[in-house]
């Protein structure tokens, strides 16, 4: 019981994060119209699903320790927070090589970090 009331409750945090994202995109920002675009979803989706596997997979699978769990979502978030500034700032301002460029950059760094944690953290069976 308490493992779907807390899934339940992470998924409509997650959706209500992704819906506020989106309608600060498209309504406020008006990314379509940008030449950036299709880059910014593709990393925005990232991002998504590494925030998304992040949360679901502790719940059902459990399979890094929670001392290692709390770093590494302090990192995601971070990652998420950074990677939504450039892509609702740096849009409208960077050439689109320089755009790809900076997002992937944002995202190894964040792999380099995240990865040992995730590694180190895993319970040995």
């Amino acid at each position: 019981m308490k493992t779907g009331l807390t899934g339940v409750l992470s998924g409509f945090l997650l959706a209500f994060y992704l819906g506020i994202l989106m309608y600060v995109f498209f309504a406020v920002n008006h990314i379509e119209k940008m030449i950036n675009f299709s880059s910014a979803m593709i990393f925005e989706i990232i991002g998504f699903l590494l925030l998304g596997y992040l949360v679901f997979g502790k719940l059902l699978s459990k399979r890094i320790k929670t001392g290692f769990f709390v770093p590494l979502v302090a990192v995601t978030v971070i990652y998420t927070i950074i990677l939504d500034v450039i892509n609702l700032i740096c849009v409208r301002t960077m050439s689109h090589e320089f755009f790809i460029l900076l997002n992937l950059v944002l995202l190894f760094v964040y792999c380099i970090v995240s990865i040992p944690i995730y590694i180190i953290g895993k319970n040995e069976k």
